[in-house]
């Protein structure tokens, strides 16, 4: 009976912790500095991660890769070294980043930096948004300024929690920026996911940005 409700408990936090938030940089430095994202290890996340993992392998061998939002670098870890040729994760956690470093070579980076400022210093062939947009309060204009940095060929991949407080993003993504793909992964515990790739954004995004469209964000 303690088995039982040891793992409810357990279950009933992770759901919890799934659900879209805006914590603070503070609390994800206190939520690494304990272990407390360790869940994102568990079997529960592995499918979510291995569907973006398969879009770039697939659709971008030996492609270059920027991991937004990247954590302790768990996607880096799942890739295969042989099917890119450069992968920058950013986070803004310097306890995460401090996790992930040991795994820096000469071709994989991470940067500790706010993802709604970050600058690259070169162009990628995929922009990957893991869990990170519902973190912001305009999520649209976060993905909107890492087009630059985007190859013209190039593609997003967004991963976001399956959420009702989501919905409505999603649909004002899929506006701007065109939807070439997606996925949605569910665990027997009842979590589930979206991930979805899209291509760089083109007129729409323009007329966008200087108010001629209106997308009613």
């Amino acid at each position: 009976m303690q088995d039982l409700l040891t793992k409810l408990k357990r279950w009933c936090k992770r759901v919890i912790l799934h659900r879209p938030s805006r914590l603070s940089r503070e609390d994800w430095e206190a939520q690494y500095s304990i272990g407390q994202p360790g869940y994102y290890r568990e079997i529960s996340e592995l499918a979510r991660y291995h569907v973006v993992v398969g879009y770039c392998h697939f659709l971008k061998p030996s492609g270059t890769i920027l991991d937004l939002g990247c954590g302790e670098g768990i996607l880096q870890e799942r890739l295969d070294p042989c099917k890119h040729s450069r992968y920058v994760g950013v986070d803004f956690s310097n306890e995460a980043i401090r996790l992930a470093s040991s795994r820096q070579d000469e071709k994989t980076l991470f940067v500790t930096a706010d993802v709604s400022t970050y600058v690259p210093n070169e162009q990628f062939d995929v922009v990957i948004f893991g869990e990170c947009l519902y973190c912001f309060k305009d999520p649209l204009s976060v993905i909107r300024r890492y087009d630059p940095f985007l190859k013209n060929d190039g593609l997003f991949i967004v991963s976001m929690t399956v959420h009702e407080s989501v919905n409505a993003l999603w649909e004002i993504i899929d506006k701007v920026y065109e939807p070439h793909d997606e996925v949605k992964v569910t665990h027997r515990s009842g979590l589930s996911w979206i991930v979805k790739i899209y291509h760089k954004a083109g007129i729409f995004l323009i007329w966008w940005s200087i108010g001629i469209l209106d997308l009613g964000y």
